[in-house]
């Protein structure tokens, strides 16, 4: 402790001999308050200070002048004290400054013998009051000169002249590498940024102006920084190349011989002033703070000072001219620039004086207009000459009310709502809701309804007009109708058309508005998961509305047309915004709809006079809404149908739709056959109208471009406007080999055949564990365990008819399903899967040309399947002759239309053995001795029963 208090009071002692030699001191006055009784004290608290200061030291600088300009500076990290033993001693005391305190005793007395050694040198404080004296006699100038003539770069973003005063921010790193002169003053150099927009400091040499401003930093008790600028300088030199920059500095003096009497000067000057008068006149909210500014500068006559206060007030907006101007040497010259400057301010200021103007006249002829007519509307009302707006509105109400025949109970609710809104300014949210509410109310069709029609022989027109085959379709709606026509109405029923993509269900809805000569509505439920959307929001929302039902009765003006609901298996569910699958119940509910109540409207419609017909894909509809409505399948068209649509309905449109005329194309029979079969593969119909089109648009070309003056489109040249075929039969073998059997499966885009292939796996199955069969080809889970009890079956079917064959025993198997990539599920495969292994064991090829589908249990027995027609249509596309059918399944194949059936041998099985007999001619004697052999074991067994 003696030895830091010795240290500390020696360090006291140079300071005060410092202070004796210059007068300002001012960087190191905040050690004047160190005495002997607090000196443990303030050696913490300068520790403190230093590490405060040292968190700051990446801080970024900013410095506001007297005008509000914003600077950015340039810090520094680099000590740039010089080898000067001034400089030395200033460096030892902001040693003493930033010093951490010691952690212990032994660290202090080893610290403070340091210092001590450093101090206790009086020699060389006596040398260096010598030498700052000899400096101070020889030249005044060094008062306001940095040492060495080195200045810090300090970057800003607008030019300070001479003069010009004003505050800075600065971090105590910055603060540490500032240069103090011999009189203690400390200086940095402002240098214009020249890029304006860019907020970082300058990372290059050729980012920094040659010439800029020196300033005069001081510092107030209170720690605030401020600057004064004083003089235009020019860089000599850089001396570091890499931020942060200290440069060498000199003098930029203007020219000597001008005398500021001089007469370029003052006409300049005086152009100048006269200038800013007529601001003074003409703009007189704009800079007459500025121009009783420059009074007072030109009374003092002083070019230098003029010049800075003009850069400064009027440059704010051009600080690349500013620095033009500060790089001028000759006064009259920058006199002349900022007279220029002044020209571009005045025709700025001519402009934002001409559309202030103009805003204003505008303002002014609205507000006249507005209060000529608020005057125009008193005085007629006040003459009954018109109503205002409510009183109108009100009255295109009670007149539209009027001409509905509204329930009772509804009708009050209007009149209620009516009553309301004329006691509400117009100008409230309130007025505008309930008018909105209004509108809806008013412009329902209550008591509007079509007149019904029920005319069977115009319905079969209709229907066989718009539409070729679906007979079954077309008769379930002409029984529909008749109902109607003997009821009096169709109230009651939903209809639910449920079909691949492509078949007509929407255009079938349309024949039936158009049967019944209703108005016909459509939209669509797919992808809709907000109740809202069928139920209407409630009008606590901004911008609620009534749902889609009662959007379809005001858009058709009718209380009974045909609504469709398009893609009702499609519906979305999400748990913040209702079911529409349940809101959806209600609205199809003959029993329940005759009170609908929608969220905006809050007052019961009836909708029981509405036919909705629904859509659909496939049976993925909630149980509770598919036990409302009466499901009519659409299985698609069969090739005959196709075909007809084809030449009979697509060529007549497209040819219409192309601009093309009938003699100047012709299209083959066998072309459209080859559409049909080759270039599409589905059930209905979009696709081949895509392709009629492209044939068409080739056409046109060829005539447009007069390749040809008709066009006739065979067999010969179809792939030149089609390109390859798509598809082939889907038949890959010509004679069915071992192992392989065609089954028939059917999917929501039509019936189709698919192979499976079996095949004995290499190498007999390891001793000790059973032979297996391994199933590839994506099978779902159902289908899965359909091969599983078919490969049980087989294996007890074998023994059956071949006890000596011990091929399952023997053999590993692998069973594939072609067209791995598509997922395939459902039983019906069971007895084509059976037949495939059965195929292999006896190494039998199954009947060529034969399909079949069934469902076995493992006993044999064959179940019903779906999909019948379907499935007989994709057999026919794939040429089979034969297909083996569930005998349960007679009645339905029995019912399809005469053309479906043509080309087609059905065979029905109730148990695996008649499957086998028709897959297996040639084995048929097997199962015959087989049969035969257990009808004698039987019988064996029966007599012995009876001899015991």
């Amino acid at each position: 402790m003696f030895s830091a208090t010795k240290s500390l009071s020696q360090l006291q002692k140079n300071r005060y001999i410092f202070q004796s030699l210059k007068q300002q001191q001012s960087n190191i006055t905040s050690y004047n308050s160190f005495s002997s009784n607090n000196q443990k004290k303030n050696i913490n608290n300068n520790s403190n200070t230093n590490n405060n200061s040292n968190h700051n030291n990446y801080n970024n600088h900013k410095s506001i002048f007297n005008y509000n300009q914003l600077f950015s500076s340039t810090s520094s990290s680099t000590s740039l004290i010089k080898d000067s033993k001034l400089n030395s001693l200033i460096h030892r005391v902001n040693y003493s400054k930033s010093s951490k305190p010691p952690k212990d005793e032994k660290e202090i007395n080893e610290n403070e013998e340091d210092k001590e050694k450093q101090f206790n040198d009086d020699d060389t404080i006596d040398s260096l009051s010598k030498e700052i004296s000899l400096i101070d006699k020889s030249s005044n100038k060094k008062r306001d000169w940095p040492l060495n003539d080195e200045v810090l770069v300090f970057s800003i973003q607008s030019i300070p002249f001479s003069g010009a005063k004003g505050s800075l921010l600065l971090n105590q790193r910055f603060i540490d590498n500032m240069i103090p002169n011999i009189a203690g003053r400390t200086f940095i150099g402002l240098f214009l940024q020249k890029d304006g927009n860019k907020r970082d400091d300058p990372n290059s040499i050729d980012e920094i102006p040659r010439v800029g401003v020196l300033a005069h930093v001081s510092m107030t008790p209170v720690g605030h920084h401020y600057f004064e600028a004083l003089k235009r300088i020019r860089i000599k030199r850089f001396i570091t190349n890499t931020p942060p920059f200290c440069v060498e500095i000199e003098p930029y003096e203007p020219i000597e011989t001008e005398d500021p009497k001089d007469p370029k000067i003052v006409a300049t000057v005086e152009k100048i002033t006269n200038l800013l008068e007529r601001f003074d006149k003409q703009y007189p909210d704009a800079y007459r703070h500025n121009s009783l500014f420059f009074k007072q500068q030109r009374e003092m006559d002083n070019p230098e000072i003029f010049i800075s206060a003009a850069t400064i007030l009027y440059g704010l907006n051009y600080p690349a001219y500013c620095q033009e101007i500060l790089e001028t040497p000759s006064i009259v010259d920058r006199l002349e620039k900022i007279y220029q400057l002044l020209l571009q301010e005045e025709k700025l200021l001519k402009v934002q004086q001409e559309i202030s103007v103009s805003i204003e006249e505008k303002k002014s002829n609205e507000q006249k207009k507005l209060l000529l007519n608020e005057q125009l509307k008193k005085i007629k009302s006040e003459l009954g000459v018109e109503l205002d707006e409510k009183e109108k509105t009100i009255q295109k109400f009670r007149d539209k009310l009027s001409k509905l025949n509204v329930p009772e109970a509804q009708k009050k609710v209007i009149e209620d709502e009516i009553t309301k809104i004329s006691t509400i300014e117009p100008s409230s949210v309130e007025f505008n809701m309930s008018r909105n509410y209004l509108e809806w109310l008013t412009s329902l069709p209550w008591g509007i309804f079509s007149q019904e029609f029920f005319d069977l022989t115009h319905s079969k027109q209709v229907l066989d007009c718009d539409h070729y085959g679906l007979n079954e379709i077309k008769q379930r709606i002409l029984e529909f109708i008749s109902v109607g026509h003997l009821k009096g109405t169709v109230q009651g029923k939903i209809l639910c058309f449920i079909g691949p993509p492509g078949t007509g269900k929407t255009t079938i809805a349309k024949s039936i508005a158009k049967c019944l000569k209703r108005e016909f509505y459509r939209f669509s439920v797919g992808g809709v998961n907000d109740e809202g959307e069928i139920k209407g929001h409630r009008r606590t929302y901004v911008g609620s509305m009534p749902g889609k039902l009662l959007q379809a009765l005001k858009m058709t003006q009718t209380s009974n047309p045909v609504i469709l609901i398009d893609e009702i298996d499609k519906m979305g569910k999400k748990y913040h915004s209702g079911d529409p699958s349940s809101a959806l119940l209600e609205v199809l509910d003959s029993d329940l709809n005759s009170t609908f109540v929608d969220h905006f409207l809050d007052v019961p419609y009836d909708l029981s006079r509405v036919l909705f017909i629904c859509t659909a894909n496939s049976n993925n509809i909630p149980p509770a809404l598919f036990d409302r409505m009466e499901i009519i399948p659409l299985a698609g068209y069969v090739e005959e149908e196709q075909y007809e649509i084809v030449k009979s309905f697509i060529i007549p449109k497209t040819l219409i739709e192309s601009g093309l005329k009938v003699d100047q194309i012709s299209i083959s029979d066998s072309v459209i056959q080859s559409l049909v079969r080759f270039y599409t593969r589905e059930v209905g119909i979009r696709e081949l109208e895509r392709m009629v089109e492209k044939i068409m648009r080739k056409t046109a070309l060829m005539l447009v471009s007069g390749e040809a003056e008709r066009v006739v489109v065979d067999q010969d040249n179809v792939h030149s406007f089609l390109g390859i075929p798509q598809y082939t039969s889907g038949r890959y073998y010509e004679h069915t080999p071992v192992g392989v059997v065609n089954g028939l499966a059917y999917t929501p885009k039509g019936g189709h055949s698919f192979y499976i292939e079996t095949i004995a796996e290499e190498g007999k199955p390891v001793s000790g564990t059973p032979p297996r069969l391994r199933t590839t080809g994506k099978l779902g889970e159902v289908m899965l365990e359909s091969s599983s009890i078919a490969y049980t079956f087989a294996k007890n079917f074998l023994y059956f008819i071949d006890p000596n064959n011990n091929f399952f025993e023997t053999h590993n198997l692998h069973m594939h399903f072609p067209e791995g990539a598509i997922p395939k599920e459902g039983p019906s495969a069971g007895i084509a899967i059976v037949t495939s292994l059965l195929s292999l064991a006896l190494n039998e090829p199954a009947l060529n040309n034969l399909g079949m589908t069934g469902e076995v249990t493992i006993t044999g027995k064959v179940l019903p399947i779906g999909g019948v027609k379907e499935k007989t249509i994709g057999a026919k596309r794939s040429s089979l002759k034969t297909i083996i059918f569930p005998a349960t399944n007679r009645v339905h194949f029995e019912e399809l239309a005469s053309y479906v059936k043509e080309g087609i041998d059905v065979q029905y099985a109730s148990d695996y053995k008649d499957v086998f007999v028709l897959a297996f001619p040639n084995k048929k004697d097997l199962l015959e001795n087989a049969i035969q052999g257990l009808k004698e074991n039987n019988n064996k067994q029966q007599q012995q029963q009876i001899q015991n």
